[in-house]
């Protein structure tokens, strides 16, 4: 069981070759890499690791991703990657992840993910199995303790001249 909120799922160092060609910051694509290999190290830490994926012939899948970019960061920088539980069930869990720059307490992007269990000999969502639910269940209430950070679950949309 996970005993730290949030919990810190990466510390990566941003490489130069993940940078944009037209600036020195990191190319938008990159951050959903780095997204996806911290949601890897989460899900991991819940028991969900290429054994898990091998034995129980299941997987997870992002069912939905809404990515906030708020602040640049360059290469060099470590990027830290925090997730929060906001909710899960049977086959589901709602992250809430955060990118900071290593000394510098202001945010640099926000996702939110829902991510699927799912079985491989069906291509259909499955129960978590062999503890993953329980685990995250377990991070779930440890999270509740947490703020939602901010702009969660929020929608993308443009306001229009009558609505601002």
């Amino acid at each position: 069981m996970l005993t730290t909120a949030p919990f810190r799922a990466l510390g990566v160092t941003i490489k130069p070759e993940w940078l944009s060609a037209n600036t020195t910051h990191l190319f938008v694509a990159n951050y959903v890499m780095l997204f996806n290999e911290a949601a890897a190290s989460f899900f991991a830490a819940h028991g969900l690791d290429e054994a898990y994926k091998q034995e129980h012939q299941q997987i997870y899948v992002f069912g939905g991703l809404n990515v906030r970019y708020e602040r640049e960061i360059f290469g060099g920088d470590t990027a830290l990657i925090d997730f929060t539980l906001a909710d899960a069930d049977s086959k589901r869990a709602h992250l809430a992840i955060e990118m900071y720059r290593e000394g510098d307490p202001k945010r640099i992007c926000f996702a939110e993910m829902l991510a699927v269990s799912v079985s491989r000999a069906t291509g259909r969502s499955a129960p978590w199995a062999g503890g993953v639910g329980e685990r995250l269940l377990a991070t779930k209430e440890l999270h509740t303790t947490l703020p939602r950070p901010k702009g969660f679950g929020q929608a993308i949309g443009m306001k229009r001249a009558a609505e601002v």
